[in-house]
């Protein structure tokens, strides 16, 4: 098969460390080593050009500035956030056509973030699946952004999105559940996320400079609202009073919030006599974060709403035992107690309660052991399997639409002029 991917995230570009990211880039280099041809669109601060990574197509677009500067115009200025994802379902519709007259795909996936995929799902007879990494709403408000008329306009294109696809997806029951309850979806299926270690090769110098002999917990991730990083900041004084000889690593992209212009210094505020004990690397390579996750002794992602975190995958795959949340699609990956611990979202209190039991728990390297068997039920061999006969399915029935209503037009009746 043919298969295209619009993404605004992809790991060839400045911005890579998405969960998005790495699920587009995991899955195409499965399907690529399936013998199939595969075509990712990015949107990219990079100059538009194509070319070829690990086997994979990679087609870098821009954001139209001109069309945006036009729609924002014609919105009076109110609505930059709406125009400019406008601007952007445009643009990669106009290179996603480009393609497709070049050589026809056999069928595209859209990512429902940034509503990346809404002009295309109008305007191209093309087979599409929409896959959801998230639900806007529920989003916007763990993140405290501001309802403002941008923002439920913003909204407005997720839900019309939802309204003209018919093939939709979610990694994670959880997701599922909240699309069916909350939209007017209609049934969404659920099909897991491919998995395996991008990488062999090991880079330990971030990890030997920087927490090499320490002992450490450690949280990894952009550091945003609904990753629970607030939580996190009000759990650690117990932890680090509890335990003397422990430190917390903070890997990821500081994100402004409306605590904080600066989550870093939020967490380095709420920790006050403790801070020395906190760690921070920035946006790292998968090459240089897994010996940090390695050398960790427990991973922790307080987050408040998730759909099966990638940073949750990789952890196990490493065998580290994690602490999670319950209701953010965690327990569908973690068994409490048995290859991990959860814990209440929002609850700061019994954070720091599960993170002194975790750190001393007699099984914790037994946990780990176990969280890595577990992971196994997310490798391509199952879940990319899943994925094609959703994908064939979906193109299977649009051919055959498709010729059924050339059927009809060659039966209907001919009106002369």
């Amino acid at each position: 098969m043919r298969i295209g991917f619009l993404t605004p995230e992809f790991v060839t570009e400045r911005y890579f460390s998405g969960g998005l990211a790495n699920y587009i880039y995991r899955i195409s280099l499965a399907l690529v080593g399936m013998g199939h041809e595969v075509h990712v669109i990015t949107l990219s601060e990079e100059p538009p050009a194509e070319f070829e990574h690990k086997g994979i197509w990679i087609s870098r677009i821009n954001n139209s500035a001109k069309l945006f500067s036009w729609l924002n115009r014609f919105s009076f200025l109110k609505l930059r956030s709406t125009m400019k994802l406008l601007s952007l379902s445009y643009s990669f519709y106009a290179k996603l056509k480009e393609l497709h007259i070049r050589r026809p795909f056999d069928i595209v996936q859209y990512a429902n973030y940034n509503s990346c995929g809404l002009v295309s799902s109008i305007l191209l007879p093309i087979p599409f699946m929409l896959r959801i990494s998230t639900y806007t709403p529920a989003w916007h408000e763990h993140q405290g952004v501001r309802r403002t008329l941008d923002m439920k306009a913003v909204e407005f294109l997720e839900r019309l999105q939802l309204r003209v696809s018919s093939n939709i997806y979610a990694p994670s029951h959880a997701l599922k559940q909240m699309l069916e309850e909350k939209t007017a979806a209609g049934t969404v299926r659920v099909v897991r996320t491919p998995f395996f270690l991008e990488t062999d090769t090991r880079d330990s110098s971030v990890y030997e400079g920087m927490l090499q002999g320490k002992q450490y917990l450690l949280f990894f991730g952009r550091l945003q609202l609904h990753k629970g990083v607030h939580i996190l900041a009000e759990s650690l004084p117990g932890f680090f009073k509890a335990n003397p000889e422990g430190y917390a690593a903070i890997v990821g992209m500081d994100i402004p919030t409306r605590l904080a212009s600066s989550m870093k210094d939020y967490l380095i505020s709420r920790c006050a006599e403790f801070a020395d004990r906190l760690v921070f690397i920035g946006q790292i390579p998968h090459e240089q974060l897994y010996p940090v996750i390695q050398g960790a002794r427990v991973v922790v992602l307080p987050s408040l709403i998730d759909n099966l975190p990638n940073a949750c995958l990789e952890a196990m795959a490493l065998a580290k035992p994690i602490v999670g949340t319950r209701g953010a699609s965690f327990e569908e990956m973690i068994a409490d107690g048995e290859s991990g611990f959860l814990v209440p979202p929002g609850d700061s209190q019994a954070l720091g309660h599960k993170l002194c039991e975790a750190w001393t728990h007699p099984r914790l390297d037994a946990i780990g052991r176990a969280a890595k068997v577990a992971v196994q039920a997310y490798a391509p061999e199952e879940t990319v399997r899943a994925f094609l006969a959703y994908a064939q399915s979906v193109a299977g029935h649009s051919s055959m639409s498709t010729q059924k209503r050339g059927e009809e037009d060659l039966c209907a009746p001919r009106h002369s002029i």
